[in-house]
């Protein structure tokens, strides 16, 4: 199943505005609470790139009118 997630550029989803909320927080909390050099084996993604999702979505939400 990985392998055919990475075939895509991106995937469209849908969630909820409480569901967008968690992932913005969940991600920003993923970098204050995993030793940054752990991050890469814990999620994937390295610090910057928590940030850039993070930022992203934050940036959607707020553009969707979804307040943190």
């Amino acid at each position: 199943m990985s392998e055919q997630i990475k075939s895509f550029d991106s995937i469209d989803l849908k969630v909820t505005p409480k569901e967008l909320r968690y992932f913005i927080s969940c991600g920003l909390a993923l970098i204050q609470n995993v030793p940054e050099n752990s991050l890469s084996t814990y999620c994937g993604l390295n610090k910057g790139d928590i940030i850039d999702v993070s930022m992203r979505l934050r940036a959607f939400a707020d553009e969707i009118g979804v307040h943190m």
